[in-house]
Formats: C-alpha cells, sequence, structure tokens
C-alpha cells in the first residue's frame, strides 16, 4: 500500500502531515509513506502552479492519498484530471482555491471537513466547503477546526477506517 500525505498552503512535509503518518505507520508498517514537498509551502504560490507540480510527481498508480488543505483540494483534482485510480481524502479542505476548482464526485473520494472551518469560509457566503456532499463522500464534522494538529488524535482513527476501506461514522 502507497500513502501519500499531502501538505497545506504555507506548510511543509514536517508538520501535520508527519504528525498523521506517525499516528498511521504503527497500524500500516508494512505500507510506503510519502510526503512531497509543494511550492505551495511558499504561500504566494498559486494553487495552479502546485497543481503543476503535483502532476509532475510519480504517484504510484492506486495510491492512498490523504491531502491537507490546499493538499487535499491538490489531490481530488488531480484525480478529477486523468488519475481516477488514486483514493484521496480530503482533510479539511476547500472545494476551490484561487482558478482550481471541483467539478466532479468520483466513487473514490472522501471529505472530511467542518462548515464552520473560518479558513474555509465558515459562516459567510463564500464558504468553500458547501459543495462537498455533491463532490464526496462528505463528512462534516462541527467539531473540526483547520488545526490539523489539535485534531490529529480524532482524525486518525477516521484515517485508519478509511485506509481499511471501513465505513466513516460521522
Amino acid at each position: 500500500m502507497d500513502v501519500w500525505l499531502i501538505h497545506g498552503r504555507a506548510g511543509s512535509p514536517d508538520g501535520s502531515s508527519l504528525q498523521l503518518e506517525e499516528l498511521l505507520r504503527p497500524e500500516f508498517a508494512a505500507a510506503r509513506f510519502s510526503r512531497p514537498l509543494l511550492p505551495h509551502e511558499n504561500a504566494e504560490v498559486s494553487a495552479e502552479d502546485s497543481l503543476e507540480a503535483l502532476r509532475k510527481i510519480e504517484i504510484p498508480h492506486g495510491a492512498w492519498v490523504i491531502g491537507i488543505s490546499l493538499g487535499g483540494l491538490l489531490a481530488a483534482r488531480l484525480q478529477e484530471t486523468g488519475r481516477d485510480d488514486l483514493h484521496v481524502l480530503a482533510l479539511s479542505a476547500p472545494t476551490w482555491a484561487d482558478n482550481v476548482h471541483l467539478a466532479t464526485k468520483p466513487a473514490n473520494r472522501v471529505a472530511i471537513y467542518s462548515s464552520n472551518d473560518e479558513v474555509l469560509g465558515g459562516g459567510t457566503d463564500q464558504n468553500r466547503t458547501v459543495d462537498w456532499p455533491r463532490l464526496a463522500e462528505a463528512h462534516d464534522m462541527p467539531w473540526l477546526t483547520h488545526d490539523t494538529k489539535a485534531h490529529k488524535l480524532r482524525i486518525a482513527p477516521l484515517l485508519i477506517r478509511w485506509l481499511r476501506e471501513e465505513e466513516l461514522a460521522s
């Protein structure tokens, strides 16, 4: 099993991606984990530029990709544009950023988010989570904030169930 963790905007592979990997690794000892560094570690880099960089990475066929925040949007868009073999879980991710927008609902995509997430526009007319139910198996978790590290112990069991292809409880 190949598990890829994609960091969010202004993040890095050594942030919440690493912390989630450390929680997943004991459950999936034989899995190969990857945490690539993408250009959006610089918050000034556009989502389009990071998407192009992600397209150039050789992610193995059938890999399981966990994208955090912007990383989730990019993984989901990659899946829509030629990589429908990927299993994607978008965590606290928007459905659009810059000029990158999601359009379809593949069978192997899950979104875990909070519609109250202030970073994603919760409570405003610019809420970038409202379309998740039409774009993924959507799980709106009111307790979740954009701070993945603060919720890693609650998120990890959900990721483990997803990687085991078990049902996620809301």
